[in-house]
């Protein structure tokens, strides 16, 4: 699927990947995420030297829930990746480098562990389903945006009220 045959590469200097990774993959289990379709990787492997340098595109449809009311909402990726991996380094001294150790011996570079990375830090952290959106009621849990709610608002707390001046002056 996501693996470099290193003997190729280094024979041919560059190979390119096309390759459709399913929404239900076990590469994306234990993520917070929901995509609606594959996810769509076109990567360019290059030999640099002893280093091995990964460029390309990803491109996929996620589901988020609104931060405020909840509600489903499709976010498109469409994100340039770039990673290299490093030969005759360790792990730790890699990760200092934003690089990956690239595996002393072994015919098979596998690149799942740096995608799932990536598309982990491309998904947006909030999504909001529309910049009007009124969210739910914090007493009731009622959809503001859909109706409104017969909560009643209580009276502010006069302890914050030296507060609620420092930010109007």
């Amino acid at each position: 699927m996501l693996k470099v045959d290193l003997g190729r590469l280094a024979r041919e200097h560059r190979i390119k990947i096309d390759d459709d990774v399913a929404a239900d993959d076990p590469l994306w289990s234990g993520l917070d995420v929901t995509f609606q379709g594959p996810v769509t990787l076109r990567l360019d492997v290059q030999q640099a030297g002893a280093d091995v340098v990964v460029r390309g595109r990803l491109e996929a449809i996620v589901v988020l829930a609104c931060r405020r009311c909840l509600k489903a909402v499709r976010q498109e990726l469409d994100e340039e990746l770039t990673f290299v991996y490093r030969s005759g380094v360790e792990p730790t001294e890699a990760e200092a480098e934003e690089a990956y150790p690239l595996p002393p011996r072994g015919q098979d570079l596998d690149l799942t562990r740096a995608v799932r990375e990536h598309v982990m830090l491309a998904v947006p952290q909030y999504v909001s389903c529309d910049e009007a959106c009124r969210g739910l009621c914090p007493r009731c849990g009622t959809n503001l945006n859909e109706t409104a709610c017969d909560c009643v608002v209580e009276e502010e707390d006069p302890r914050w009220a030296a507060l609620k001046r420092l930010r109007t002056e």
